[in-house]
């Protein structure tokens, strides 16, 4: 119980750091992309980049992006075997304890 809680409390910390994603660091300036268009510092800056500029950073955002895809399916791949071998595991002691419980049944005649 205590690891699941756990490990709510760092994939919850995880998506936190995960929505600053979209922020691209290029030529030594934060852009963010949003959609469409390119940010810096909350203003317009698509039109006024070149489009080799455009396309340098929508690659790194998509690289970026793929890279998030991928680690939040790992972690839910993660937490999906967790939770699996704890269902085994409730389910092995809850067999002992049907084992147990019939033992002493046959004891006692």
């Amino acid at each position: 119980m205590k690891q699941h809680l756990l490990l709510t409390v760092a994939f919850s910390l995880f998506f936190f750091v995960a929505l600053n994603a979209q922020e691209i660091e290029y030529k030594g300036n934060a852009y963010e992309v949003k959609g469409n268009s390119i940010l810096l510092n909350g203003y317009n800056v698509t039109e006024s980049l070149t489009l080799d500029d455009q396309r340098n950073i929508r690659n790194q955002y998509q690289e970026r992006a793929k890279e998030f895809r991928a680690k939040k399916k790992a972690e839910k791949a993660e937490e999906k075997a967790l939770a699996k071998a704890e269902r085994k595991q409730e389910k092995a002691k809850e067999k002992a304890e049907k084992q147990a419980q019939g033992k002493k049944k046959f004891v006692i005649f």
